[in-house]
């Protein structure tokens, strides 16, 4: 008896433009994708609320932002957030981007009354959610436990951001918003076109990603 152990078969393949046809179409796709994702990252859901809390490292052009939403809805008061300065420490007039955040929002107008500076202890890592953990021991030493709050954040961050705080604000059951003023150093609908927008995105993306399904409080 013989035994074959190969047979030959017919098979379509694809002609030199049908492999253009599928390139373009992938092309488009992730290009699609990738537009999206600015825009999903920066993520604006605020809620209705009381208190709103500003991440320290925002730029003066977010903090007139800043500004602008206090007055505009209201807000008893504003808390500002922040890891203490890592360097130039002797040559600095504020302890923390915290405090520096506070002073800057003072120095645009804000009733120095009306905005507090929780700086957070010096973390080198889970920074985010370190300045979260600050702010909800700061709400219940105070006795100033809200029964909601608006984070502001910026750009590609505000995602994460506002997961991990809702993540360290939950055992005092706060409810928190989002909101985040556009990065201006790059177009966030065409991130992969600047250097600053590649490095940016990506790695927003990465972190978010990491911090939603692989992320857990430290003891």
């Amino acid at each position: 008896m013989h035994f074959r152990l190969r047979k030959k078969k017919e098979a379509w393949i694809l002609t030199i433009w049908g492999w253009i046809i599928l390139i373009v179409v992938l092309v488009m796709f992730i290009i699609g994708l990738s537009r999206g994702l600015g825009d999903y990252l920066r993520v604006n859901k605020p809620v209705e609320a009381k208190v709103l809390v500003v991440e320290g490292f925002l730029p003066d052009y977010a903090l007139l932002l800043v500004c602008k939403e206090f007055e505009e809805n209201q807000y008893d008061y504003i808390v500002t957030t922040g890891l203490p300065f890592t360097n130039g420490m002797e040559f600095c007039r504020y302890d923390s981007y915290a405090d520096l955040a506070r002073a800057t929002l003072i120095g645009m107008g804000i009733d120095s009354n009306r905005v507090f500076s929780v700086p957070s202890p010096e973390a080198f890592i889970d920074r985010t959610y370190q300045n979260a953990v600050a702010l909800g021991k700061w709400f219940e030493q105070q006795d100033k436990l809200p029964a909601a709050i608006n984070l502001f954040s910026m750009g590609a961050h505000a995602r994460r951001s506002w997961f991990l705080y809702r993540k360290a604000l939950e055992p005092y059951k706060i409810k928190v918003g989002i909101i985040a003023a556009p990065d201006l150093t790059f177009d966030q609908h065409r991130w992969w076109k600047t250097s600053k927008g590649f490095r940016t995105v990506p790695v927003e993306a990465l972190g978010y990603f990491f911090v939603r399904f692989f992320f857990h409080p430290p003891d």
